[in-house]
């Protein structure tokens, strides 16, 4: 599904469009002329299906030479591996969630808890996989023509990156699981989950005044994005806490 000249979403689960995996975090598909990315890598259950929108998007699979995770946890990098191997993408992730990554280690990106608390099936497991390249604030990567800078955002999780791109779409960020539409956030109760954290990524992000936000579940915001960041904003602010997603 093309979201804007630049972009497609190819994956997106039980949270937003369902129209691949229900585990499966939005998967967008980045088109930067002389390669593509993938951003987040769903759950890694049925990756045909995504495979299968790329391809009705009309690009090659040998264009898509990286892959960039937001965070560690299931349904955005499970995919990874397979991602990974079918095409030969460079994995790019957090230099704190890289050894995750490769390890494959399920209690450190929360993956544990959230089978005990029937949030992924008993029997789900987790794919070490390479990381070709550990990002921190202030890193820029390039996708073609592309230029996205990396911003530190934890809060729903350590080691969460989003992706700031500067373009045709004005100032657009890949958040993951930072920020929503409506100003929705996702606390949970696991080791990697800080308010605190949360509070000061929500406040960096209110002072880019952003126009499009590209959210890892439920619809993305194309216009006004600034908006919808305010609200959350304002709840830290006052010492509240934002609806959850």
């Amino acid at each position: 599904m093309r979201i804007s000249s630049r972009v497609h979403m190819v994956g997106s689960g039980r949270h937003g469009l369902q129209t691949t995996h229900m585990i499966d975090c939005n998967v967008y598909l980045l088109d930067g002329g002389s390669e593509c990315a993938l951003i987040d890598a769903g759950g890694g259950v049925e990756p045909e299906r995504i495979e299968a929108n790329i391809a009705a998007a009309g690009v090659a699979p040998e264009r898509i030479t990286k892959l960039l995770l937001t965070h560690a946890h299931g349904d955005h990098a499970g995919g990874a591996r397979h991602f990974r191997d079918r095409y030969g993408a460079e994995l790019i992730v957090s230099e704190e969630a890289a050894p995750w990554l490769e390890s494959g280690d399920m209690e450190k990106n929360s993956l544990l808890a959230a089978i005990a608390a029937g949030i992924y099936p008993d029997d789900y497991r987790f794919r070490a996989c390479p990381v070709a390249r550990a990002v921190k604030e202030g890193d820029v990567v390039r996708v073609g023509d592309i230029e996205l800078a990396v911003l530190e955002t934890p809060g729903h999780a350590r080691g969460h990156v989003s992706y700031l791109w500067d373009g045709e779409d004005g100032k657009a960020i890949f958040a993951g699981d930072v920020l929503f539409a409506g100003g929705r956030i996702v606390l949970q109760s696991t080791w990697d989950c800080s308010i605190q954290d949360y509070a000061a990524t929500t406040a960096k992000l209110h002072a880019l005044r952003l126009d499009t936000l590209y959210a890892g579940h439920g619809a993305p915001v194309m216009k006004e994005a600034y908006r919808h960041v305010e609200r959350a904003h304002d709840c830290f602010r006052r010492l509240d806490l934002p609806p959850n997603l």
